[in-house]
């Protein structure tokens, strides 16, 4: 699903592009609703910035908020935790366009509102009719179809591996808040606490281990050992 993210300022342009955002869900181009929901509307950057997830968003974002934060650092930080995100900028102030270059954000659009927010709806329209096809086309392209394991290595910098190569991943002996990645042809060390680790697709066998369970070839009773596939 693509999560739709309303970062507004004013209530009454707000509400207007959360109706907008609705209408076109389930009256658009195609026979079928889209597959969209409204994940989030705010004037608070800050919340924003910590409910983004390693998941696919429509984000639509005014600049300028009266806060220390603005909708351009919020877009900086979605382009770095979120698995997909097409950003639409709706701001009043096109001077803040040269920063969204600089600063490598690569919006979707950049709208001038003026006045009114009623001026631009075709434009929003056409936007989110784009964001969706851009959405379904990663969808069904080969990346999607992979599917990946998240892990951190350093603090607000995410890295994947393809989840089907993760063998296992083990607290590194005598090292503090050490990691190892074992998998086809990977061997990665990064800092990190297994018990930090969510992922239901991994179980835990010790204190020390959590395996993919797909790996596993077969259960040993005797030795109570488990006999992973590991594939060179």
């Amino acid at each position: 699903m693509l999560k739709v993210i309303i970062l507004e300022n004013d209530d009454y342009q707000a509400d207007y592009t959360e109706r907008l955002v609705s209408q076109r869900k389930l009256i658009n181009a195609t026979p079928n609703s889209y597959d969209i929901e409204l994940y989030l509307r705010t004037n608070d950057p800050q919340k924003v910035i910590d409910s983004i997830k390693d998941e696919a968003y429509l984000a639509i974002l005014d600049i300028e908020l009266d806060n220390q934060l603005s909708g351009i650092d919020v877009a900086e930080q979605i382009r770095k935790k979120a698995e997909f995100a097409e950003i639409i900028f709706v701001t009043a102030y096109q001077e803040y366009l040269p920063y969204t270059v600089s600063r490598r954000i690569e919006p979707f659009d950049y709208i001038s509102k003026g006045k009114q927010i009623e001026s631009i709806a075709d434009r929003l329209r056409i936007d989110i009719d784009e964001a969706y096809t851009r959405y379904q086309n990663y969808m069904n392209s080969n990346q999607k179809h992979q599917e990946k394991f998240t892990y951190e290595p350093i603090h607000g910098i995410k890295r994947q591996v393809n989840f089907d190569d993760l063998y296992y991943i083990e607290s590194v002996k005598n090292a503090n808040r050490r990691l190892r990645i074992v998998g086809k042809n990977m061997r990665i060390e990064y800092h990190g606490e297994l018990g930090k680790i969510t992922d239901e697709r991994l179980f835990r066998v010790n204190q020390s281990t959590l395996i993919n369970s797909s790996s596993v070839q077969r259960f040993d009773k005797k030795s109570e050992q488990l006999i992973l596939t590991m594939m060179k």
